[in-house]
């Protein structure tokens, strides 16, 4: 187990990256400033400019392929995911296209 986990260490984590460049300036707008109306705050709050996250508290996104990315925030979203209340109610207030816009995003931060 000990030289599995060394191997494994070792090997360099391979990111995700945006895939549909139109829908990223919306997702960097939502993920930067939020939707003000909607009271949908800004994801960077929480998951820091980077996607980095703040460890023991929110997890980093940065990096983090798309299509896991959008299915986490569609399963927060139609209550599939309810381990946190918080995401459960941010997520509730976006749409399809914003989620996607999001993903993408998110996929692409270094």
């Amino acid at each position: 187990m000990r030289n599995i986990s060394f191997w494994l260490e070792s090997k360099a984590a391979k990111t995700g990256f945006a895939k549909d460049r139109e829908n990223v300036a919306l997702g960097e707008r939502i993920y930067r400033g939020g939707i003000a109306d909607r009271q949908v705050p800004a994801c960077a709050g929480c998951h820091s400019p980077n996607g980095a996250g703040i460890p023991a508290q929110y997890p980093r996104i940065g990096g983090q392929h798309a299509e896991y990315a959008a299915a986490q925030l569609t399963a927060f979203r139609d209550g599939v995911r309810k381990n946190n209340l918080q995401m459960s109610q941010i997520a509730a207030k976006l749409n399809d296209r914003e989620i996607k816009a999001l993903a993408d995003y998110v996929a692409g931060l270094r």
